[in-house]
């Protein structure tokens, strides 16, 4: 394995990951590694539950920083986006999106489904 920026992308999706959980998201990362996320788990069951329901605009936020972390827990460091991108998604105006928060799956945002929100 070679060490280069696209660790650091990968640590950024960890600890992306880890703020949204409220922990090491270690079971999802394992999933991962192994290609067998479960289509029906949903964004809402893996964030901090210890902090109360995010209101609308921080719901767009909590997404983009959902997606822009499974973007950079691609297991193909080839496929990682650079850090510089990744500022870029955040800087960015949002697509707006009208999908509550207990329908979107991880599946949809490790797929191309609601990465156009982020224009990645």
């Amino acid at each position: 394995m070679d060490v280069n920026e696209k660790c650091d992308v990968y640590s950024f999706g960890v600890v992306a990951l880890e703020t949204l959980m409220g922990k090491h998201p270690k079971e999802i990362l394992s999933s991962l590694q192994s290609n067998c996320i479960d289509d029906a788990i949903k964004l809402g069951e893996i964030l901090d539950q210890r902090l109360s329901p995010p209101s609308f605009s921080i719901l767009q936020d909590i997404v983009a920083v959902a997606i822009v972390a499974f973007v950079c827990l691609n297991l193909n460091p080839c496929s990682r986006p650079t850090m510089k991108c990744i500022s870029q998604c955040f800087l960015g105006q949002l697509t707006p999106f009208n999908i509550p928060l207990r329908d979107i799956s991880l599946q949809q945002l490790m797929s191309q489904e609601l990465r156009h929100c982020l224009k990645l």
